[in-house]
């Protein structure tokens, strides 16, 4: 029997990264199968993933889902709630401003009638002195020879010259209520005995220097009473050569004549074009220079009170305000020329240096009296009364003083 050669094994090379299990030799016992067997259970043990790699559960991604949904809704809601306030928001300052708007219409409305109002009456006092005029004028042509016919034989007598009326001491009410000293107190007491509501501010310049007031410090409606303060800004502004008394107002008027009838007349179109040089802003600065808390100026109105009144008027007289001799000297003549004298100038026994105010119920006048036994400022501002109040209050008012 030949021999054989033993088999030789020749491990083959590594490469590419494989790895290659040694062969298996066949044994009597069957080790090589069993080994072989080992070995891919063993692949199969560390081979893919297991069960207990999978993804998360499905009631936790739910559970994920509606809490997102549910911050969802709760910004949308709150979002819309934010939308719903401002949107309410908006309405009210749309109401407000629809109600500020009727205001300063109705505001506006009533100005246009205070001043048709005023200019009527100026038109019928100008109209009533032309008539006046007129038949005085033919009264003394009546009166005069004439070429056709000759003088009479026996002289003409002579006419009067015209006399200053006799100032008397005006009588009080018999109802009156009687000055016992203490000046706030009787103003009152006047003021709630004659009808409408009525404010009262005095002050008395030299003497004892009284002052009082009921309600004076009360703002209401100016009406026609603001033109004191518009006059005041003219003038300071001729005096720094802003303006000038020349030029041309309102129908062919100067500047010069156009203050004077806004005062002694109380003409709107003169007051309308000053106010609109002056502007609103510098009535207010006029207001403060002049020292009247309570007086304002808007384009649909203007408000002042008894107190602020008496104060300029008494500024005024006293030579207080920021004007020349020549500039005080015009506005307090114009004062004095004032044809409304139905109120504080029919019921004193002295000269009366005034201005009034008349709309829609309001009845207003400031003035300078310069009595026989001294001087001193009323103001009287009132709605629904009249002026024959008026004119009693300051009849008894002068009695408590003199």
């Amino acid at each position: 029997m030949t021999a054989c050669s033993p088999a030789v094994f020749h491990p083959a090379p590594a490469g590419n990264g494989e790895s290659h299990a040694a062969p298996a030799f066949a044994t009597n016992n069957g080790q090589a199968i069993t080994a072989e067997r080992e070995q891919g259970g063993a692949e199969q043990n560390t081979g893919g993933p297991g069960e207990d790699d999978a993804v998360a559960p499905l009631p936790a991604l739910a559970a994920e889902v509606s809490n997102v949904r549910e911050t969802q809704r709760e910004a949308v809601a709150e979002g819309a709630s934010d939308l719903e306030a401002a949107h309410q928001e908006h309405l009210a300052q749309l109401a407000a401003e629809e109600e500020r708007l009727e205001q300063e219409q109705a505001q506006a409305e009533a100005e246009l009638e205070r001043q048709r109002l005023e200019d009527q009456a100026a038109e019928e006092a100008a109209q009533a002195e032309e008539e006046a005029a007129a038949e005085r004028e033919e009264d003394s042509e009546a009166e005069a020879p004439t070429e056709d016919t000759p003088a009479p034989d026996a002289p003409i007598p002579e006419e009067p010259a015209p006399q200053e009326p006799e100032q008397t001491r005006p009588g009080t009410s018999s109802d009156a209520p009687v000055f016992a000293g203490d000046l706030d107190h009787y103003l009152e007491q006047l003021a709630e005995h004659h009808p409408g509501d009525i404010s009262i501010s005095v002050a008395e310049l030299g003497g004892q220097a009284r002052t009082g007031s009921a309600a004076g410090a009360e703002s209401r409606v100016s009406a026609s009473t603001y033109k004191v303060f518009v006059a005041y800004g003219i003038l300071s502004r001729v005096e720094s050569s802003e303006m000038d008394w020349d030029d041309p107002i309102d129908g062919g008027r100067d500047r010069a004549t156009c203050l004077n009838e806004m005062i002694s007349v109380s003409d709107n179109p003169c007051a309308d074009v000053f106010r609109e040089e002056i502007g609103w802003e510098g009535l207010r600065d006029i207001a403060a220079e002049t020292g009247g808390p309570a007086t304002d100026f808007i384009p649909a109105y203007a408000r002042t009170s008894a107190n602020d009144l008496t104060a300029f008027m008494t500024a005024l007289e006293s030579g207080a305000l920021n004007l020349s001799p020549e500039s005080r000297s015009r506005l307090l003549g114009a004062l004095e020329s004032n044809i409304f004298r139905e109120g504080i100038g029919a019921g004193s026994a002295g000269s009366v240096l005034n201005k009034v105010g008349f709309i829609d119920g309001y009845l207003n006048d400031t003035a300078i009296v310069r009595h026989p036994q001294g001087t001193y400022v009323l103001s009287i501002m009132s709605e629904g009364s009249d002026w024959n109040a008026i004119s009693a209050i300051t009849r008894d008012i002068e009695a408590a003083l003199y």
